[in-house]
């Protein structure tokens, strides 16, 4: 939703379906060197991971690196209490995003089908 939201403020056209479509290109600068990061992080390589990082702080210095690790970082830890204690989403990040959530497929994900709302 962040994305959304921060690609309009700039301006800026976004294609959330490469959340799911690494084909796709997402629109934001260094995408391939992001997703490599957060692919690297989530599957915990972490021998290749200083690698990949000595690249993004290459390409994008090192101030934007730790700003998008620590972001990574922060929302990884949000999602994993939010889902750890079945906490559904509240009802206008619900409907605000739903779009964005059917168009995106990752309601299909694991933890996204285990945090729906229960009737």
């Amino acid at each position: 939703m962040r994305l959304r939201a921060s690609a309009l403020q700039e301006d800026t056209e976004v294609n959330l379906n490469a959340v799911t479509d690494d084909s796709l290109d997402v629109g934001v600068p260094h995408s391939d060197l992001l997703r490599e990061l957060t692919e690297t992080t989530i599957r915990r390589e972490w021998e290749a991971l200083t690698e990949v990082r000595e690249k993004a702080v290459s390409a994008m210095g090192l101030q934007e690196t730790t700003d998008a690790l620590t972001v990574a970082a922060a929302f990884n830890g949000i999602t994993r209490v939010a889902d750890s204690t079945g906490i559904p989403l509240d009802d206008a990040t619900d409907a605000v995003t739903a779009d964005m959530r059917e168009e995106t497929g990752i309601q299909e994900f694991h933890y996204a089908v285990k945090s729906q709302k229960y009737d």
